[in-house]
């Protein structure tokens, strides 16, 4: 059976992710409105495929409130990872929404193109509203992506992208738009449709797969780079060598997995106090919540000449140099 605290008080962070997740789902009601109001009166395919846009922002949007709350429940029997691992599947939702978005957005330009030509009417009102909605769009995109990056939240850095894309795509319907209207060739705005068809395709699957890598938990170069850092920053002697390091991330949680080398001499009781300390010093530097699981690997006088521990009774060599911690160092096998 599930056990789940509910009356778990909301921290400040959670409040802020809530917050931003409901806002966004207005901003996404009232931009979905404009544009489909925009499309009707112009009858722009342009305009129709950033409303069209908006539709996944609106859906994703409705569902990323859902995703925030269920990803802040805390670990329990059947979740001993916790539930963050949810923000990754809807972001990986989202950008599979936007890709589908992106070919429907193709189909009806080759239709448009091919089949049944449209003619498109009141540019000045449509190009109004786009510009509208693009810049509210891009400002309200860069909020929520420096937003999402502060508290760690794949959902919302998902979002944010979606937005500023649909920006851009809003800047280019509304160029669009104006040569229609200056070369009066009606042509030019299914072509720009199929134009910005493709770049949500290609914005739509870059989210999906990144969002996958994160849930096959595959290595992150750049984060292990930044726990290598810390690790040098958090340096103590005794702390031989760390390698076979992996990190499971689960939304804002971060499991962090790897093999420490230490005097093989020290008692168990020594071991595990040092490892503890290093531990708690490392993630009060990290950027979000996680934990360590730490398997000690006893020194075998393998690492003398790397080791600067003293007094060492069993050294066979004397010591020369400490090699810093390195990416390379942290993800290999063997010690």
């Amino acid at each position: 059976m599930n056990k789940i605290a509910q009356n778990t008080p909301l921290s400040s962070e959670q409040m802020l992710l809530n917050r931003t997740s409901r806002l966004t789902l207005v901003v996404g009601v009232i931009l979905l409105i404009l544009k489909f109001y925009a499309f009707r009166i112009t009858g722009s395919l342009a305009i129709y495929s950033d409303a069209l846009e908006s539709i996944v922002n609106v859906v994703t949007g409705a569902l990323t409130i859902f995703v925030i709350w269920y990803a802040s429940l805390p670990a329990d029997e059947d979740h001993p990872y916790g539930h963050g691992k949810v923000e990754s599947v809807a972001a990986s939702f989202e950008g599979g929404a936007i890709a589908f978005a992106g070919i429907m957005i193709l189909v009806d330009s080759f239709t448009n193109i091919f089949l049944e030509r449209k003619d498109v009417q009141d540019i000045d009102t449509g190009a109004f509203l786009v510009f509208f909605a693009g810049v509210v769009n891009g400002a309200y995109g860069l909020w929520v992506l420096k937003k999402g990056r502060e508290l760690h939240s794949e959902s919302l850095k998902a979002t944010g992208a979606h937005l500023f894309s649909d920006m851009l795509t809003s800047i280019g319907v509304l160029l669009g738009l104006l040569l229609v209207k200056i070369t009066e060739i009606p042509v030019l705005d299914p072509i720009i449709a199929l134009f910005f068809g493709g770049y949500l395709m290609y914005t739509g699957l870059k989210i999906f797969l990144s969002s996958i890598e994160i849930l096959v938990d595959a290595q992150d170069r750049e984060l292990l780079m930044k726990l290598s850092e810390l690790f040098e920053k958090h340096y103590r002697s005794g702390v031989i060598q760390i390698h076979f390091t992996r990190i499971i991330r689960s939304g804002r949680h971060h499991h962090i997995d790897c093999h420490m080398v230490i005097p093989e001499f020290w008692s168990v009781e020594k071991a595990h106090e040092f490892s503890e300390e290093f531990e708690r010093d490392v993630l009060t530097d990290y950027d979000t919540s996680g934990e360590f699981h730490i398997h000690l690997d006893p020194c075998r006088q393998k690492y003398c000449a790397n080791c600067d521990f003293e007094p060492c009774p069993i050294r066979s060599k004397s010591f020369q140099e400490r090699p810093a911690f390195s990416y390379e160092e942290l993800v290999k096998h063997n010690g």
